[in-house]
């Protein structure tokens, strides 16, 4: 018995080697050892394998913006009801499909759509070359002031154009400070102030949809372009202003409220001037110590509804006073949530933004 088990060993380990399979037999009690790490013999002079060194995770790329075409804001909400939101976006979806009519809910929606600054803020693109021909038992009619084909062009151009600025500005993983903070100092650098003759200039030259393709433009024209990239990038944003002075933006962050004037903080033609940050998250009260004393208005509320509620739109947060003051921006590291700066005495200083 003895030798017929040291045959059966010897027999399977050649088949083994030559490659052959083979069953042992029923009675053979061969035990097999398995190969594993605990039992392979390891010479005394084998050096031990490295320890890998960790590598750390690549942070992800944030995708990149999309053109939204429905841009919203809740700071009409004492004047744009949700049908009117809807019927204005039903005329946004009919021209870029290139129609001639879309369903409106109200004689009031369709006013609301095509008169005063609706159209200006929240779809520049169609400013005075898409008009409103007549309300008719809830179907507006269009009329378009040059060819569908070339609108569509424009069309194209202009979201181009807007996710262009908007990828180059700021990331889509922004909080919405940093958007702020990002397209401000964006625009700053990039548009110039407009000290042409407005009088008699068409829509490729003036107005919200100019501002934006041409980067230049007056007070108005500014914080109407500076508030539509905002809505663009999901930030609160209206066009803020007084009686026939001066625009600038109202923003809403962390659920307070915040004066930004781009058209002050603009570079001009000195290309090595910082931006100012003078005119950013400004208060009422240093809104005001600006000259601006007139009576604040909301730029899409006042000629809808001259009772609406202006404390609504209150800045008395100072969160951001420490930089409003003679401070220069130097940097944002979006990790850290800092900002840097230079006050106007040279002296290089951080603000903590936080989680805003």
């Amino acid at each position: 018995m003895r030798k017929r088990r040291l045959l059966s060993v010897l027999l399977v380990l050649v088949l083994c080697v030559s490659g052959c399979s083979y069953r042992a037999p029923d009675d053979a009690d061969i035990s097999v050892p398995t190969v594993s790490e605990s039992n392979v013999p390891v010479s005394e002079t084998t050096e031990p394998a490295p320890t890998p060194t960790p590598t750390s995770t690549p942070t992800p790329t944030p995708a990149p913006f999309t053109f939204n075409p429905h841009v919203h804001t809740d700071l009409l909400s004492e004047v744009a009801t949700d049908d009117m939101w809807e019927s204005f976006y039903n005329m946004v979806d009919a021209v870029r499909a290139g129609e001639d009519i879309f369903e409106c809910s109200s004689e009031r929606a369709y006013e609301w759509i095509f008169w005063g600054n609706t159209t200006t803020v929240l779809y520049p693109v169609a400013l005075d070359v898409v008009k409103g021909a007549g309300y008719d038992n809830g179907v507006v009619k269009l009329k378009y002031t040059m060819d569908k084909d070339k609108y569509h062009e424009r069309e194209q151009a202009f979201e181009t154009e807007i996710l262009r600025i908007l990828n180059e500005a700021i990331r889509t993983d922004y909080s919405d400070f940093e958007k702020v903070m990002g397209l401000y100092e964006y625009m700053c650098k990039h548009w110039v102030y407009d000290y042409e003759d407005i009088n008699g200039q068409d829509e490729d030259n003036f107005g919200n949809y100019a501002c934006l393709m041409k980067k230049n433009g007056i007070c108005c024209e500014i914080a109407y372009a500076f508030s539509y990239l905002l809505l663009q990038a999901g930030v609160e944003a209206m066009p803020f202003g007084t009686e026939c002075e001066h625009d600038w933006t109202y923003v809403v962050i962390g659920g307070k409220g915040y004066h930004v004037d781009p058209t002050w903080g603009l570079h001009g033609d000195d290309p090595d001037v910082m931006t100012t940050l003078d005119y950013f998250m400004m208060t009422d009260e240093e809104r005001s110590d600006d000259g601006l004393q007139n009576k604040f208005q909301a730029e899409m509320l006042w000629m809808w509804k001259d009772d609406y509620d202006i404390t609504r739109f209150a800045s008395t947060d100072e969160t951001f006073k420490p930089i409003s003051c003679g401070a220069s921006f130097l940097g944002m590291n979006t990790d850290r949530n800092v900002i840097s700066y230079i006050t106007d005495l040279g002296e290089k200083k951080e603000f903590f933004y936080g989680d805003l």
